[in-house]
């Protein structure tokens, strides 16, 4: 499904592209330094796609159509990561979770039982991963990354979105889906079991790790959309929460809307490659914290709205996702370390996320 707050486009001036866009298999999607980005399609009109962008700036689309005879990936992609030699992506939609070389991204696997709303994988070993799935009550699918089976489920919060690795942890960002929901579920790896939960904020969706180790939450705080107008209606505050994993505690909050902000939204985390900067997207501007933050910056380092954001792990980069009028291709930005503007890339409908090779 496509996020809960519809972003208006704003018109800037166009950028000058350095894109090279090319039709050829490229048959090893996996090059360190190069990135894939996830356009999750519009919905019900099951065009979702993957891009490529290589290290010398080539950008390959429909990757996915490519390799597999034209075959559709599926409809609303959410996201895609890598486990080992194999990717893994959830198609929201179409109800399914699809298994890729990642070198070649042939298809090799397929799940459709019980992803009735995949969100998000993340591999716990090579041979095991997790899938966060639902859109109310939700659960952790425990997937076999040899024979790509469900081995287990795990019952969770509502709607769980991101998850993250900590200390034989996993930490499950119960968001609410399309109601409310303020806890975080611990996972044991080892028996496959939630342990514990910590009470956030309102509304947990995107988590990132910081340099210290520290596991930042973005709880974007409970909105709804009240009849006959159905204009948002803050209930409560969007804040970054930062957890201790060894301790499972809640150690700082920052406020970063207040709950009497009906219009505002909260979206998109993101932290640097070496952990010390964190980013979020605070309706159309981009705000950057030290991990040390206590508070939100006065001022943005980058003013325009993006429907999804991330960093380039070894260059510093802002890449910025722009989905345009949500019906034609999107396009990235990238931004260097200064957040200036350096360049543009033509993209899929609707890019959501962007995945680095390491």
């Amino acid at each position: 499904m496509q996020k809960h707050f519809i972003l208006i486009a704003i018109s800037l001036a166009f950028l000058i592209s350095c894109q090279k866009e090319s039709n050829n298999n490229v048959n090893n999607y996996i090059e360190s330094g190069s990135a894939l980005i996830v356009n999750e399609g519009g919905y019900t009109r099951n065009n979702g796609s993957i891009s490529y962008i290589s290290r010398d700036n080539q950008v390959v689309n429909n990757i996915f159509e490519k390799s597999n005879n034209g075959q559709i990936v599926g409809d609303v992609l959410q996201s895609f990561t890598r486990v080992g030699n194999v990717g893994i992506i959830c198609a929201n939609n179409s109800q399914k979770v699809i298994f890729v070389d990642a070198r070649t991204f042939k298809q090799v696997g397929e799940i459709t039982t019980g992803t009735d709303y995949p969100r998000f994988a993340l591999g716990v070993t090579t041979d095991k991963a997790y899938i966060s799935n639902g859109s109310s009550s939700g659960t952790v699918l425990v997937v076999n990354m040899k024979t790509f089976a469900v081995t287990k489920t795990i019952n969770v919060g509502d709607g769980p979105e991101e998850m993250l690795l900590s200390n034989g942890k996993v930490f499950v960002a119960n968001s609410g889906g399309f109601g409310t929901d303020n806890k975080i579920s611990i996972i044991n790896t080892t028996t496959d079991a939630v342990v514990s939960s910590i009470t956030v904020a309102d509304n947990p969706g995107e988590m990132e790790k910081d340099a210290q180790g520290y596991l930042w939450v973005l709880c974007k705080g409970n909105v709804t959309y009240p009849a006959p107008t159905y204009a948002p209606d803050r209930q409560s505050a969007a804040k970054l929460v930062r957890i201790n994993p060894s301790t499972n505690t809640v150690d700082r909050e920052i406020e970063i809307i207040p709950a009497t902000a009906d219009y505002s939204a909260a979206d998109n985390l993101a932290v640097s490659g070496d952990g010390s900067k964190l980013f979020v997207c605070i309706d159309d501007k981009v705000y950057q914290l030290p991990y040390t933050a206590t508070a939100l910056p006065a001022t943005p380092v980058i003013s325009r709205l993006f429907y999804g954001l991330d960093v380039h792990p070894f260059t510093g980069e802002i890449w910025g996702l722009d989905a345009g009028n949500f019906n034609e291709a999107g396009k990235i930005i990238r931004y260097n370390s200064n957040a200036e503007a350096v360049d543009s890339f033509k993209v899929g409908i609707i890019p959501n996320a962007v995945y680095f090779n390491l």
